[in-house]
């Protein structure tokens, strides 16, 4: 009956530190993700200001291909100042 205790107590400890480790992974990953489509729309912005456009004057696809351009610049961006292995494990993306 102890032992019965015991297995059940630990099994749902691992159970729990499991899905904490799995939501803080998540949340990681979104926040990560947030700042990283903020960065790239500010950059977005910058360039068409520079180039005088608005943003009605690009599709919709124009657009999300300068946003995905963007975003890749941010994400190597950062790979060269805080580290490859560390940001592209914590986004889960594979080597660019």
């Amino acid at each position: 009956m102890i032992k019965l205790d015991i297995f059940y107590m630990f099994d749902k400890i691992t159970k729990e530190t499991i899905s904490g480790t799995k939501s803080a992974k998540d949340f990681t990953v979104k926040k990560w993700k947030k700042f990283i489509r903020k960065r790239a729309l500010k950059r977005v912005e910058k360039l068409m200001e520079y180039a005088q456009k608005k943003p009605e004057d690009y599709t919709k696809e124009e657009m999300r291909k300068l946003i995905e351009k963007e975003e890749k610049e941010v994400i190597s961006t950062l790979t060269a100042t805080v580290g490859i292995g560390a940001v592209l494990t914590m986004l889960g993306i594979p080597k660019l």
